[in-house]
């Protein structure tokens, strides 16, 4: 008997030690998938440069405990001109070594084709989901130029348009992420809780910024929907080249 037991500890360390690499393989691919948030979400469409998901409201931390909301009102009806009037002229500071920029938060083209995609993802948005917006735009376009992030969250509650900005025009440093659908929509968690990066929405009198805290959280902006003519896209001035005439051209 005494000399039986080596060899069944053997015998059962040997099994042990064929369950740990499966363990760990098990592990790593649980670690991968919930090493982003929103690991769960189900896609609605996807482009080159802009992707749309559907989440659970629970995804978003304390989403009831900030909103204070008992239901959503999806399905949201928007057309493609009342998307323009309500995003288009949203503007973004970001604070830089020598100042305070700001710029449209989305781009002409870029908001083009938002305009386009948005209103069939929020037609087709269930009561008990909110939609992720992950929006990829290079604004200049050149060799050295990259393409720059933005995220929110929308939902709809008390006749009201819900937008929560995460990233806005993050640049995407690595080219070969900017090409991988799977890579630039990892994105970084967005939170209802007041925080900053250095980036918020400029005020405007014609929305309201949610409040957390009694303080207005400026990342999330919060449309009327009782009222849509409040809202109306302000065309933006073009800049094209400058064109010169034979006495400009005279040195």
């Amino acid at each position: 008997m005494k000399q039986r037991i080596p060899v069944i500890f053997l015998q059962y360390f040997r099994s042990k030690s064929r369950l740990l690499p499966l363990l760990f393989l098990a592990s790593s691919i649980v670690g991968i998938s919930g090493c982003y948030p929103y690991s769960n979400r189900e896609v609605v469409f996807r482009s080159e440069g802009i992707a749309l998901f559907k989440i659970e409201s629970k995804d978003l931390s304390d989403f009831y405990k900030f909103t204070k909301i008992s239901t959503l009102e999806h399905p949201i009806l928007l057309d493609q001109t009342k998307v323009k009037d309500y995003f288009g002229n949203l503007r973004y500071s970001k604070r830089t070594a020598i100042g305070y920029f700001s710029d449209f938060v989305f781009s002409d083209h870029e908001l083009d084709l938002l305009s386009r995609d948005l209103p069939f993802a929020l037609k087709a948005l269930p009561k008990d989901r909110l939609l992720v917006l992950v929006s990829k735009y290079d604004d200049t376009q050149s060799v050295i130029s990259y393409d720059e992030l933005t995220t929110c969250i929308l939902w709809a509650a008390d006749s009201r348009l819900n937008v929560l900005f995460g990233r806005i025009k993050r640049e995407l440093v690595d080219k070969d992420q900017t090409l991988e659908f799977n890579r630039w929509t990892r994105i970084e968690e967005i939170q209802l809780a007041q925080s900053t990066d250095g980036t918020e929405i400029v005020e405007a009198e014609n929305f309201d910024f949610g409040l957390v805290g009694g303080v207005p959280q400026r990342k999330w902006v919060v449309f009327d929907l009782k009222n849509p003519t409040k809202y109306k896209f302000q065309p933006r001035k073009q800049y094209g080249p400058v064109k010169l005439t034979d006495e400009n051209d005279r040195p």
